[in-house]
């Protein structure tokens, strides 16, 4: 049993804490703590944020500072992301499916494993490079666009791996892309090693120097792509680039 002595001296210890303890948050994690409870944050700083495995389904962060944020495994469907700064955000397995992110800056964000699906990326800002390894983006849309960076067309890749090109573009290795919306697209460089593009739309697409290494054409259109050799597919190419045929 407590002394009643040393009881009596820890109360007031104990009452002072309460106040003092929420007192010391930050600035930082009072916006964190504010965004769990509301899912309300627009244009707010969360950068370097710790949000792993966070629900913030359908959370409203247009405009909001992302750059460094911890979202590993975090709940993001639906959520308006549009504006946002998200470079240097690990966002592995992280659920963004629905999600908006129109001019949202995405720059050396990694998204290995986190689900995609069905997201549309035309209007992304890949300022650098992006890391889709094994990511699930079936029915994205990035036609008429591409994944390119500030330096020009091509982005720099932000490791070195086996298959290693000058300024090289975007990690897709093992990605799912089936049902892809790819038309006009620009993949040059990309690393697509072991990707699946069953089904994707890749007419008029360019795919020069991409690694296509073990990567699953099944049924792709291909017409009028650009292969990785620079030639030409011709009209009916699907699952295969065919040569266009001499006039």
């Amino acid at each position: 049993m407590q002394h009643p002595m040393r009881l009596g001296r820890l109360l007031p210890l104990v009452l002072l804490m309460g106040p003092t303890l929420s007192g010391c948050l930050s600035e930082r994690e009072k916006t964190v703590r504010r965004l769990l409870e509301t899912r309300e944050c627009e244009g707010c700083d969360l950068t370097d944020a710790s949000l792993e495995g966070a629900d913030l389904e359908g959370a409203r962060l247009k405009g909001a500072k992302l750059s460094g944020a911890k979202l590993a495994r975090a709940r993001l469907r639906n959520a308006d992301l549009t504006g946002a700064f998200l470079e240097s955000t690990d966002a592995r397995q992280a659920d963004l499916r629905g999600v908006r992110l129109e001019d949202t800056r995405l720059g050396h964000t990694q998204f290995q494993g986190a689900n995609l699906e069905g997201v549309d990326l035309r209007n992304t800002l890949f300022q650098e490079s992006a890391n889709f390894e094994g990511a699930n983006l079936r029915g994205i849309n990035l036609e008429e666009s591409g994944l390119t960076g500030p330096d020009g067309p091509y982005r720099r890749s932000q490791k070195r791996y086996l298959y290693d090109v000058p300024a090289g573009g975007a990690l897709l290795m093992r990605a799912d892309l089936t049902g892809a919306k790819l038309r006009f697209s620009v993949l040059a460089k990309c690393n697509l090693e072991g990707a699946i593009l069953r089904g994707a739309d890749l007419r008029d697409a360019n795919l020069e120097q991409a690694n296509l290494d073990g990567a699953d054409l099944t049924e792709a259109r291909l017409s009028g792509a650009t292969w990785t050799d620079y030639s030409k597919c011709g009209k009916g190419s699907v699952g295969q680039c065919l040569p266009t045929r001499p006039r």
